[in-house]
């Protein structure tokens, strides 16, 4: 479709405010001072039913178009309605509701939102998905796990953006199947984030008469394995990626999820359906106190391995069978010591890549944490992802059925990747951002933050931090410290805002989880101030004030936060260390 060109009321009174708002200049980075719209009411209408040509987005498609325009009033802060949080509001902004349109009639349309401030400070976010995405991302959240205080960016000033990532998920109807849509597979792989962005850009500028100056990526899980996309496919969009335990060899996480959660579980015995405490206090009476504290956590994370295998292997029922919740069977020692170690195809997928890593240590009883994700309420069982069955078979599970065999009665449990060598291997080249050459990325100025939470089992912390070992290797220490940073934050659960006081397997005061990264990412993108060599993270109160319950460091890896003596819900009773 032909873009319907700009009203001439709009090019007028926005090419005004930007000559009213930003004094004729700006400084590169954002505005000066916000552009302010004016008459944002007539503005934002005017975009109704505009569309974006295909030839002006970088990936395929049928063209783009605006199926709504709606200015939204401001919204005040608030207490919710149990007086038991802030809710904190956004200001005046024109929301677009975008329909992209497939190359392949028999694909399914991508759903975008475009979400434009009436004061705009010159910059542009894109939000990323979770899971399998297919629901749409509205890119009104806050920065990902920022304290409760910190405004959403949109409030900040920022255009924002999110999308389904190009299918949308049904009642009845496994949340996999659009992969059996080659186009449906490629938009969510990485195509529908490429084409989001450039239809955000180009209905931006139509509404401002100016491109954004700067443009960012934040996302966490799937969301932060399509940053990682972004610096790999598509290095000259972006200013700046905050990445949150990203799965980024998803390849590896789906086979090692099928592997470890659906066929080594699936063995007489071997399910781990009890045994989740005992294996968190096995390693907390292993590693806990190898920080200088024993609180629940286990932050000396490069020291504890050796010392929780012996641990639990030590833990063996004498039988080798099943003996109760006070030892392991053979086979669910097997299950435990694999789910540690990792997985190994028998050939290379997309980037050379041969292995994926296992999980860390430390945390396994926390909420839904191990219950969630490795073990479940029951048994694995072949075909359709059963009620109670782990989730990282749950997700593996699909994968291998729409993904790889493209057949839903397939069984899961019956796979071998070696009998399926070329379509893994087709899929690991749409879908895995493991390629270690980001010098495109570095070239164009880009920064990039990585975030891992060391007790996740949703995926293993280590494949981020693997990578980020792995590009310093191929491109020199020297040179990515200019661009790309990585932290790992001690005890907590997959894309974690922190866990709450009075949690089990927790310190009493909780883990701090919380800290604003897009702020970070501003500074070292926008004045060169070089990220730290740690952050504070958070608990606070949910209600304004938002006083602070506990705060501990979130150390640059590889280093891990020791106590030193004092208060061990307060930061300053720990130091970022090497030993």
């Amino acid at each position: 479709m032909t873009p319907s060109p700009a009203p001439k009321t709009l090019i007028a009174l926005a090419a005004s405010a930007l000559l009213a708002a930003c004094s004729g200049s700006d400084d590169g980075d954002s505005f000066a001072t916000p552009l302010v719209v004016a008459d944002a009411a007539r503005a934002c209408a005017a975009l109704a039913g505009q569309g974006v040509e295909a030839a002006r987005i970088g990936e395929p498609t049928g063209g783009a178009v605006v199926t709504s325009a709606t200015l939204k009033a401001a919204v005040a802060d608030a207490p919710n309605a149990g007086g038991t949080a802030t809710v904190l509001g956004t200001p005046e902004y024109c929301e677009l509701l975008v329909q992209i349109r497939p190359a392949d009639p028999a694909a399914p349309v991508i759903n975008s939102q475009v979400n434009l401030p009436t004061s705009w400070n010159g910059k542009k976010l894109q939000f990323g998905g979770a899971g399998y995405n297919g629901t749409l991302v509205n890119g009104l959240d806050f920065s990902r796990a920022a304290p409760p205080d910190v405004p959403r960016p949109i409030t900040r000033g920022y255009m924002t953006a999110g999308t389904d990532s190009g299918h949308q998920n049904q009642a009845g109807v496994e949340i996999f199947a659009f992969a059996l849509n080659r186009e449906a597979l490629v938009n969510f792989a990485y195509a529908a984030y490429k084409k989001t962005h450039d239809v955000a850009v180009a209905l931006g500028e139509r509404y401002y008469r100016h491109k954004p100056m700067k443009s960012y990526y934040m996302g966490g899980s799937e969301g932060g394995r399509e940053g990682m996309v972004m610096a790999q496919r598509y290095p000259g969009d972006y200013d700046g990626i905050v990445s949150i335990d990203p799965v980024m060899n998803w390849t590896g996480l789906q086979t090692f999820g099928n592997w470890i959660g659906g066929i080594r579980q699936s063995a007489p015995g071997a399910w781990l359906g009890g045994k989740t405490q005992l294996v968190h206090d096995t390693v907390a009476a292993a590693c806990d106190a190898l920080d200088g504290i024993a609180d629940g956590v286990v932050s000396q994370y490069r020291a504890c391995k050796p010392l929780a295998e012996a641990a639990l292997a030590a833990k063996a029922c004498p039988s080798g069978g099943d003996e109760g919740p006070g030892c392991l069977s053979a086979a669910q020692l097997a299950v435990i010591q694999s789910a540690h170690a990792g997985y190994r195809f028998a050939f290379p997928v997309a980037n050379g890549m041969q292995a994926y890593a296992g999980f860390g240590f430390g945390g396994e009883g926390l909420a839904g944490n191990w219950s969630n994700w490795l073990v479940g309420t029951a048994p694995p069982t072949a075909g359709p992802a059963a009620d109670g069955i782990n989730q990282v078979y749950r997700y593996g599970n699909g994968y291998v059925r729409y993904f790889i065999a493209q057949d839903a009665a397939f069984d899961p449990l019956a796979y071998d990747p070696a009998a399926w060598r070329e379509r893994v291997l087709q899929v690991s080249q749409w879908m895995d951002a493991t390629d270690t050459d980001l010098s495109a990325f570095r070239a164009r100025g880009g920064r990039l933050i990585l975030r891992e939470d060391l007790s996740d089992t949703a995926q293993s912390p280590w494949t981020g931090l693997n990578y980020r070992d792995a590009v310093a290797a191929r491109m020199g220490a020297a040179a990515v410290e200019e661009f790309f940073v990585a932290y790992a934050a001690t005890g907590l659960p997959h894309t974690s805002g922190g866990v709450a006081a009075g949690t089990a397997n927790a310190p009493a005061h909780g883990i701090p989880g919380r800290v604003d990264l897009l702020a970070v990412l501003e500074d070292w993108v926008e004045k060169g101030i070089r990220p730290a060599a740690h952050y504070t993270l958070t608990n606070q109160q949910a209600l304004a004030p938002f006083a602070t319950i506990a705060s501990k460091p979130m150390c640059r890896y590889p280093q891990y936060p020791r106590y030193q003596g004092g208060d061990p819900a307060l930061a300053a009773s720990y130091r970022c260390a090497d030993d």
